[in-house]
């Protein structure tokens, strides 16, 4: 008998090792190319407006612990600029695959997961709050629906 639960179950696990794979595999230029495309393109609301101006000089690094992705972003100008392995960094935002994915489709609160150890944020918490209280405002309704729906199948899989 076909248990689709099971094979869902299976697939989710299967996903953190399999990043950590292309992670460890495809060129670092590209990761970082497409990361600063992406969170530019995301962001071209706030960048425009200057809602993002509270990162100038300063750099907000996330390690995504299990699949060994850490990248840090600032603001040079009016784009985000991204950097792998950053040598410095005035907040870091650190969790697991699977937090930041319940994070980003508002399936779990950024502070529920912070009072239960399961997402760190070291430096700067005053950034820490302006970043948490802009990602909130934004609501992962931007994402297209394709991502937007693909996160909200994963945190679904990973709560049951």
């Amino acid at each position: 008998m076909f248990d689709i639960k099971r094979v869902n179950s299976k697939l989710v696990a299967v996903l953190p090792p399999m990043l950590r794979q292309l992670t460890r595999c495809a060129p670092k230029g590209m990761q970082s190319c497409m990361l600063q495309l992406a969170l530019n393109r995301f962001f071209q609301p706030e960048l425009s407006s200057g809602e993002l101006n509270f990162m100038q000089h300063k750099s907000v690094v996330i390690n995504v612990a299990d699949i060994s992705l850490e990248f840090g972003i600032s603001l040079h100008g009016s784009s985000l600029q991204v950097q792998l392995m950053p040598a410095q960094h005035d907040l870091l935002l650190k969790a697991e695959l699977a937090d930041f994915i319940a994070m980003i489709s508002n399936t779990t609160d950024p502070d529920t997961l912070f009072f239960r150890r399961r997402l760190q944020m070291l430096g700067d918490t005053e950034l820490g709050l302006y970043c948490k209280n802009l990602l909130d405002s934004i609501g992962p309704e931007r994402l297209p629906p394709g991502i937007s729906g693909g996160l909200n199948w994963l945190a679904q899989q990973q709560a049951e």
